[in-house]
C-alpha cells in the first residue's frame, strides 16, 4: 500500500518538476553564473593592454561607468558595440573571439564571478546572457579599542 501511495506522489510530482525545469531554462542567463573562464579572460587582458589600452584604461569600464552604460542590458549589446566601434583607430579589426576575450576580461574587472564555459563570440548566444551588477560588498567598521583612561 505505501509502494502505490509513493508512486501516486512521483506520478502527481513529476510533471510540476518538469515544468520548473523547463520554465528555468527558458530564463536568460546572468553575468552572474559565470559565462566566461579564467583563460578567456586573461586572454582578453592581454588583447585589451596590446589593443585597447592606448586610449582608455579598464578601469574606465569598470565600477559605476560600467554599471550605467550596460546594466540589464545583453553581453549581445556590448559585444555589438565593441566589434563595431573598438579599437577607435580601427573599428571591427578584431577577430570575433578577440572581442569575446576583451568582453571576458571586462566581465571579470567588473567582478563577474568565472565559470566553467567560454562566452562564445555569437551575438545570437550572448543576447540570452543579462548583465547583472553583483551587490556592492559593504565592509563594516572596525571598532576601534579605546586605551583604557589614565587615573
Amino acid at each position: 500500500m505505501k509502494s502505490l501511495a509513493l508512486v501516486t506522489a512521483l506520478l502527481i510530482l513529476a510533471p510540476s518538476a518538469a515544468h520548473t525545469q523547463q520554465v528555468d531554462a527558458g530564463a536568460p542567463a546572468t553575468t552572474r553564473a559565470g559565462v566566461y573562464t579564467a583563460a578567456q579572460a586573461e586572454r582578453g587582458r592581454i588583447t585589451y593592454a596590446g589593443r585597447c589600452q592606448s586610449c582608455h584604461s579598464a578601469a574606465s569600464h569598470a565600477g559605476v561607468a560600467f554599471e550605467k552604460k550596460w546594466k540589464g542590458r545583453s553581453v549581445a549589446d556590448l559585444f555589438m558595440f565593441a566589434s563595431t566601434e573598438m579599437p577607435k583607430n580601427d573599428p571591427g579589426s578584431l577577430d570575433p573571439n578577440e572581442y569575446a576575450d576583451v568582453i571576458a576580461y571586462l566581465l571579470k574587472v567588473n567582478t563577474m564571478p568565472v565559470g566553467k564555459q567560454e562566452l562564445p563570440a555569437d551575438s545570437a548566444s550572448l543576447a540570452k546572457v543579462l548583465i547583472e551588477i553583483p551587490p556592492k560588498v559593504v565592509k563594516k567598521a572596525v571598532p576601534v579599542k579605546k586605551a583604557p583612561k589614565k587615573p
